[in-house]
């Protein structure tokens, strides 16, 4: 038993000791496969750190460069937009240096961004076009209006201008004893709340056409220059550089039509006028009605243009109230009652006639005037003005306009009293025996700004077609313009009452039908001579204005003796200016006053005259005289 005990034990322990030796085998098996494991597992882990620590550090350095390029392109911008910015503002300033335009606001009106920006105020944000923080164009001093008596240009402005125009800082002379010897003028405008700078489609195109020139230049100097060349130094160059030449090829003419284009956006309306006195309160500005109704009425003519003719929203008005007449109101009326009295007051001092007219003074009630601030920009430099075109309005032509004999001296006095300044668009009111006639300005000589002064210049005018146009019937009828020289120079006027270089009202008509040409005239024509050229006693300057028979103009001047020359010799004269016509197929006129000759070729009428008639006997005396050829 015991032996059979023992083997059995010995059998178990044999047992035990294989199977313990096969299972450290295995545990030493599966050890040395965790440990390769491991050890793969670092070798791979240390393998990506090395690959990720390389990406990492070119990542790095190329997030450095973009930033390092973000910043060159930010400076760049920066200097780019100061560049475009400095162009634009020595551009407009050497506009208004031409023009004398005195910069006397604190400083340049600011450009605010809008609240609410919409998606057009985002595309300019995008096409950077909100580059400027101030406005480059001159401010004035802003005023409210006040309405003051007066038949020209003429306002009135507080002592305080008088006292900044003097003093040593500004070379403003309100009296016109400096280099031109003419009066200080005035742009006078109505503000535009609203306005930002640029506003106006020429002068945003004048800033994209510089910027796309600053870019170019940029390209250029990148081009010519080494890289090793530092940063600093090329963009030095490039704004040393380009702004000169960049500002020397700008185009004044565009800079101009963007220049004025802008201040159609800048203002409501604007016109020119000259100072009467400096008695105004410090905050207000005197208007005379002819001030008021350019800026208020507006026509296809003006300064504005049309725009301002359609605006939907209309200039705010209001009518001055003579303190007076509101302090003397009874406080026992209640609020009502105290409206209509204010409104009453104001109809009856609108109403009077008795009281003081004295140009400058105040006229309370009078007309409408502005309520919007009034900017009043001093201007030392106007454009002599050459010539004028004056357009009668409807009301003027029923009134008569066209049988006034005595158009020039009508106008001198108008001009020479009244005005100093003519802008297109004005209205010049001009009285003859206590009637009105309402004449527009509608074209001006130099026309670059659309204004000039008519101080010391001989200013030619001439009559342009009605407003609005005529039937071809009313115009024949009334085809008497004016032309005439108004000297505004401190001696008389020239005594050229015919010497104008105006164009028939016809004209705006169809074209004339082609005068038949004369077949038995002897060529050449033959005149009487010349007088000599000292000689003016009883010698006229004629001139015939006319058409050929191919309907193109014709002019003509020659100097006639009225005493010895013939009405043939006048008609011969014409016939040979129009390229052969035959004097029995028109009639010579005169303007203002209308007189008609006709030669009386076998047969009497009315205004005929005998061939061999001279030319006094007819009524033509010495001095010039302006024939206009009429077919018949």
């Amino acid at each position: 038993f015991f032996s059979h005990r023992n083997r059995r034990i010995n059998r178990s322990r044999s047992q035990r000791e294989r199977s313990t030796s096969t299972m450290d085998f295995d545990i030493a098996a599966q050890r040395l496969k965790k440990d390769q494991q491991s050890s793969l597992a670092r070798s791979r882990a240390s393998r990506n750190a090395r690959t990720a620590s390389a990406k990492a550090k070119r990542e790095a350095a190329l997030a450095r460069q973009k930033a390092e390029k973000r910043l060159r392109e930010k400076k760049l911008e920066g200097e780019r937009t100061s560049r475009i910015v400095d162009l634009i503002i020595r551009s407009v300033g050497r506009v208004e240096r031409d023009l004398g335009v005195a910069n006397v606001g604190l400083s340049s009106s600011p450009v605010q961004p809008t609240t609410a920006p919409s998606k057009a105020s985002s595309t300019v944000e995008k096409q950077g076009q909100s580059i400027f923080t101030t406005s480059p164009l001159a401010s004035g001093w802003t005023f409210h209006a006040t309405s003051i008596h007066g038949e020209g240009d003429k306002i009135a402005l507080p002592p305080s201008v008088l006292e900044t125009m003097t003093s040593n800082a500004n070379d403003l002379d309100p009296w016109g004893s400096g280099r031109n010897g003419r009066p200080i003028a005035f742009r006078v405008g109505v503000l535009n709340q609203e306005y930002v700078f640029p506003s106006s489609d020429k002068m945003k195109a004048l800033v994209e056409s510089v910027r796309q020139e600053v870019v170019s230049s940029e390209k250029n100097e990148l081009s010519h220059q080494p890289s090793s060349v530092t940063e600093d130094s090329s963009s030095n160059g490039a704004t040393n550089g380009d702004l000169d030449g960049a500002d020397d090829e700008t185009d004044d003419s565009n800079v101009i039509e963007a220049y004025l284009d802008e201040l159609q956006h800048r203002y409501l309306a604007y016109t020119h006028g000259t100072v009467v006195e400096f008695t105004q309160e410090n905050d207000c500005v005197g208007l005379p009605e002819p001030i008021a109704r350019a800026l208020l009425q507006p026509n296809s003519h003006s300064l504005a243009g049309n725009s301002a003719v359609g605006r939907k929203d209309p200039i705010p008005v209001k009518r001055t109230v003579d303190p007076a007449s509101t302090a003397n109101a009874s406080d026992e009326l209640n609020g009502e009652q105290d409206e209509k009295k204010d409104a009453m007051d104001v109809d009856i001092i609108g109403e009077a006639d008795g009281g003081e007219k004295t140009p400058g003074h105040p006229a309370y009630g009078l007309f409408d005037i502005p309520a919007l601030p009034i900017e009043v920009t001093p201007i030392n430099s106007l454009p002599p003005g050459k010539n004028c075109t004056f357009t009668p309005t409807a009301s003027s032509i029923t009134n008569g306009f066209y049988a006034l004999k005595d158009v020039k001296a009508v106008l001198e006095q108008s001009l020479m009293r009244t005005r100093a300044t003519l802008s297109r668009g004005d209205v010049i009111r001009t009285w003859r025996r206590g009637i009105s006639f309402d004449l527009i300005v509608s074209s001006l000589s130099p026309s670059v700004y659309g204004t000039v002064s008519c101080v010391n210049t001989d200013l030619n005018v001439d009559i342009g077609p009605p407003e609005g146009g005529e039937t071809e019937d009313e115009t024949s009828a009334t085809n008497d313009g004016s032309h005439g020289n108004v000297a505004k120079t401190a001696e008389t006027a020239t005594n050229n009452p015919m010497g104008g270089g105006g164009r028939l009202l016809s004209e705006t008509s169809s074209p004339s039908t082609p005068l038949p040409i004369e077949s038995n005239v002897k060529s050449p024509i033959e005149l009487p001579p010349e007088p000599a050229v000292d000689c003016k006693v009883g010698v006229c300057n004629v001139q015939i204005r006319g058409r050929t028979p191919s309907g193109n103009s014709a002019t003509g001047r020659r100097r006639f003796d009225v005493t010895t020359a013939t009405i043939s010799d006048l008609f011969s004269f014409a016939s040979q200016v129009c390229d052969g016509v035959n004097p029995s197929a028109f009639r010579l006129v005169t303007r203002f006053p209308r007189r008609v000759f006709r030669v009386a070729f076998g047969g009497e009428g009315e205004d005929c005259f005998a061939a061999n008639a001279t030319l006094e006997s007819a009524g033509i005396g010495q001095g010039q005289e302006m024939f206009m050829v009429e077919a018949v």
